[in-house]
């Protein structure tokens, strides 16, 4: 079974966030109630390179499991060899592809949610990191436009070529952090994906923000507020028992 399906829905994890979940930030995570934990991404090309300081951004403890290790790149080839090194040398839970990352830099890059412009070239990605490894592939993205079916379409493409969770976090490239994260959308986009497992993620803070918005959702990806307090997944985690 992947580690998804293990756990109790819906599935309340914390999100991946660069400078902030490392492995002792991750642990308090867990330790609070946190379903699963990913860590902040870490680039394909430094893992091929055995850079240190990438290889010590992929350490974890036990505690912290399910543990997923996100990864981004451009490259298909270096995407594919770098989970291979993962799986061998650490053997988490999961591998997270990330699609999502807004910032300028990442798009001069050629990663992160610039990617969700060419489904293809995606979809090559996933594909070879799904062949490279044994354990389950994620995707981590943004909303690639506010129309469902796009939205649906790109995720459908991405599961064929081996993805088998998503977390979608509901704002699009362009508006980072500004505005609020439309949750409405996220449900629609689960109503069209069927059985395909997807988590949402986006302005998380309350039970209450859980109750009024996670609906037919598998779960969701708790970042800023964690950060914040990381206890908050103590109180999160009991939509549970709703």
């Amino acid at each position: 079974m992947d580690w998804f399906e293990k756990i109790k829905k819906p599935i309340i994890a914390l999100a991946p966030m660069h400078g902030y979940t490392y492995s002792e930030f991750r642990q308090k995570c867990a330790k609070a109630g946190a379903d699963a934990v990913y860590s902040e991404m870490v680039a394909s090309e430094a893992i091929i390179r055995d850079v240190p300081q990438a290889m010590e951004m992929l350490g974890f403890e036990q505690n912290e499991r399910p543990v997923i290790l996100q990864i981004f790149g451009s490259n298909s080839e270096v995407m594919a060899k770098a989970a291979q090194i993962i799986e061998e040398r650490f053997s988490p839970d999961g591998i997270d592809i990330n699609f999502g990352c807004p910032v300028q830099k990442a798009a001069k890059q050629g990663f992160g949610s610039c990617q969700l412009a060419d489904d293809s070239e995606a979809a090559k990605i996933v594909k070879a990191v799904c062949s490279a490894t044994s354990i389950a592939v994620s995707v981590k993205m943004r909303l690639v436009s506010f129309d469902a079916n796009e939205n649906i379409d790109f995720i459908k493409k991405m599961h064929q070529a081996g993805a088998r969770l998503f977390s979608v976090h509901g704002r699009i490239r362009t508006q980072k952090y500004r505005g609020h994260a439309d949750w409405n959308l996220l449900r629609k986009i689960k109503q069209g994906c069927g059985d395909i497992p997807i988590l949402g993620s986006g302005d998380v803070d309350s039970l209450q923000f859980l109750k009024d918005n996670l609906g037919n959702l598998d779960g969701a990806l708790v970042g800023r507020a964690a950060k914040r307090d990381p206890e908050i997944f103590g109180e999160l985690v009991k939509i549970k028992n709703d």
